[in-house]
């Protein structure tokens, strides 16, 4: 998959969800006794009225801030 985030990212759910930073990608195991980084999930951190909440979400879902002022336009 060519969409990479960056640690600290600042993404959004294409769901109309929140603003969130990226932390991290999944780290899976890879059935050799070691780990790969995910392709596919990245984990974040975002705010709700609740307080921080850490989730994983498909990359196909998020979106990068910046792209969504072009979007809108």
């Amino acid at each position: 998959m060519e969409k990479k985030f960056i640690l600290g990212d600042i993404v959004v759910m294409i769901a109309d969800g929140p603003k969130m930073a990226v932390e991290g990608y999944v780290v899976e195991d890879d059935g050799k006794g070691g780990f790969i980084e995910s392709d596919e999930y990245v984990n974040v951190v975002y705010y709700t009225p609740d307080g921080f909440k850490r989730d994983t979400f498909h990359q196909d879902l998020l979106i990068h801030i910046d792209e969504l002022d072009n979007i809108e336009s």
